[in-house]
């Protein structure tokens, strides 16, 4: 994860490198010297284990386990600057006013899934081949009896429930965008406004009112 492939004091913390797994070695690295030494140790002179102290049949695919968790923490950045960002503006009474961050905000809307994939790819990639180290690899906890049709058959039920549950909620979410957020029409003092579903929007029902049953 740290990229540092010989075991050393003053260790850098590297943000920029192109690990070569061939070669036990990086490529080319750009860091900040002592700092992994600071954060592992809690001394800027501390000793932090290489990866080449573990044999290259037991190393993980060091690039993507690299470059997954940079990817997350610069999207952990990200986000936090951007929500900064926005309380500056609504506190300075701006916030409405600035297309560019508004659009700015509907893309970053991605950004707090692909930071659990990256995060997860650290996870799952990082610890291989192992499942728990030193006691179970990977390939002692395949199934003897799980057929390739059968995780196929599952691999293809969780993508169909998936697109159905995803298509559904970017519908709704694309509805509550469009008429916004303030009903169009003030509710009478003799009417209460409930939610059409559980986690819907009040005044924003899921189905378009003019195609149910006994509305035009």
């Amino acid at each position: 994860m740290e990229g540092n492939w010989e075991t050393q004091s003053h260790t850098p913390l590297l943000l920029f490198a192109w690990p070569d797994q061939d070669a036990q070695g990086n490529l080319v690295e750009f860091g900040i010297p002592g700092l992994a030494s600071l954060i592992l140790t809690h001394h800027v002179g501390g000793e932090v284990p290489g990866i080449s102290e573990v044999p290259p049949s037991e190393q993980p695919p060091v690039w993507m386990v690299f470059w997954s968790f940079r990817l997350m923490v610069a999207l952990g950045v990200a986000m936090i600057g951007v929500a900064l960002a926005g309380l500056w503006l609504r506190v300075k009474g701006r916030l409405y006013d600035q297309r560019g961050f508004l659009q700015l905000m509907r893309v970053m809307s991605v950004s707090p899934f692909l930071a659990v994939l990256a995060g997860w790819f650290v996870t799952e990639i990082g610890r291989a081949p192992w499942l728990v180290y030193g006691v179970m690899d990977q390939a002692e906890a395949l199934t003897p009896s799980l057929s390739g049709w059968m995780a196929l058959t599952t691999l293809v039920g969780y993508i169909a429930v998936y697109a159905i549950v995803f298509w559904a909620g970017f519908y709704y979410l694309t509805r509550v965008v469009r008429q916004g957020m303030l009903p169009d029409l003030e509710p009478h003092d003799d009417e209460v406004e409930r939610p059409a579903r559980p986690l819907s929007a009040a005044h924003v029902p899921f189905e378009d009112a003019s195609n149910q049953p006994g509305r035009s």
